[in-house]
């Protein structure tokens, strides 16, 4: 089913190198919006998140997914990528096993609100903007 429509949006897995005394790479996730991306562009999100805990993420939520090789995802749905930005955003930053059920059982209003937050401390702040996003979900829902 998910073949005959075109993505909204990809998910492309990399290697990022981090860290200022002690310099590291880690594997991130880093989204686009449409059916195609050039890999100078900046993604409108990136979040530290493996492959493997992505998937397994977007199996549990019932998400419209394809995954090809060299690393890509295609996301099919809007609300699918709204419920990736927040599981991605919290989960890099606290490794819980509820987050999964927690973000299915978001509320389209929720995702947007938190979505939109993620992106607007993404592209003003950055990693850490980010942080204090996932932070306030996580003490507001108390899951941490």
């Amino acid at each position: 089913m998910a073949q005959d429509l075109s993505p909204i949006a990809l998910i492309v897995f990399g290697n990022k190198r981090v860290g200022k005394k002690y310099r590291r790479y880690v594997e991130v996730a880093r989204l686009y919006t449409g059916a195609s991306y050039i890999p100078k562009d900046r993604p409108i999100f990136e979040a530290r998140v493996t492959k493997d805990v992505l998937l397994n993420a977007l199996e549990k939520m019932g998400a419209r997914f394809t995954s090809y090789e060299n690393g890509v995802v295609r996301l099919y749905s809007e609300e699918d990528f709204r419920r990736v930005i927040v599981f991605a955003g919290v989960r890099q930053f606290f490794a819980n096993s509820d987050w999964i059920d927690f973000v299915k059982s978001m509320s389209d209003l929720e995702l947007l609100l938190w979505g939109t937050k993620f992106f607007y401390m993404y592209e003003k702040v950055g990693y850490w903007g980010v942080y204090h996003v996932a932070k306030a979900i996580a003490i507001l829902y108390g899951l941490k």
